[in-house]
């Protein structure tokens, strides 16, 4: 019988892994980004539910930045929250807007007793990333929006919003966190907003 000879090898092979999402940037319009908003609302823990896929859109959050979110970042006198940004991002401090202050305190008091994170589950521990990850693709799929959502739907349309509004590369870059404003020129380069009346009164 032949056996065949085992060999060892010091070769390490690199394994070129693919982009999430197959590489596209997915950024919802705002008729998507309310549908979704509305069937949030629609769940059973509607106003909490609602609450994250806010706070992770108005402030460009990745999944797990919004779950380590705790209520001792906030301060409501100054009307501000400690942001902890991941992957090598720049931690910031951003304001609330009225809105998102008036919902949180209402989340606060829902929460009884309070615990450390301000977004809990049933069982009053923190949300993992596949629970959020299923509540915001769940939720997609109610609102009939025709392709997959992610959590990072929120980030992207954050960033993609902000530039067609105008907003300059070096103020969005401090709203997303990143380290290298060569991030920040993927939304801005997409958007003809900073070009707009780029002549007016110049010649």
């Amino acid at each position: 019988m032949h056996r065949l000879k085992r060999t060892t090898s010091n070769v390490k092979w690199k394994v070129k892994r693919g982009k999430p999402y197959g590489g596209k940037r997915q950024a919802l319009t705002q008729d998507e980004l309310d549908r979704l908003f509305a069937a949030l609302k629609g769940n059973r823990h509607g106003h909490r539910d609602y609450m994250i896929a806010l706070m992770t859109f108005l402030h460009g959050l990745r999944v797990s930045e919004l779950i380590d979110l705790r209520w001792d970042d906030i301060d409501f006198r100054k009307g501000t929250i400690a942001i902890r940004r991941l992957k090598g991002s720049i931690d910031g401090t951003h304001y609330l807007e009225r809105d998102e202050a008036i919902g949180l305190k209402r989340l606060q008091r829902e929460q009884e007793p309070v615990r450390p994170h301000i977004f809990t589950s049933e069982r009053r521990q923190a949300f993992s990333r596949f629970a959020i990850n299923k509540m915001i693709g769940t939720a997609g799929q109610n609102a009939k929006i025709t392709w997959p959502v992610h959590p990072h739907c929120l980030r992207h349309t954050t960033g993609t919003m902000q530039a067609n509004g105008g907003m300059d590369a070096w103020r969005l870059s401090k709203l997303m966190g990143h380290a290298s404003i060569a991030n920040t020129t993927k939304y801005v380069r997409m958007s003809p907003e900073p070009l707009k009346d780029a002549w007016r009164g110049k010649r």
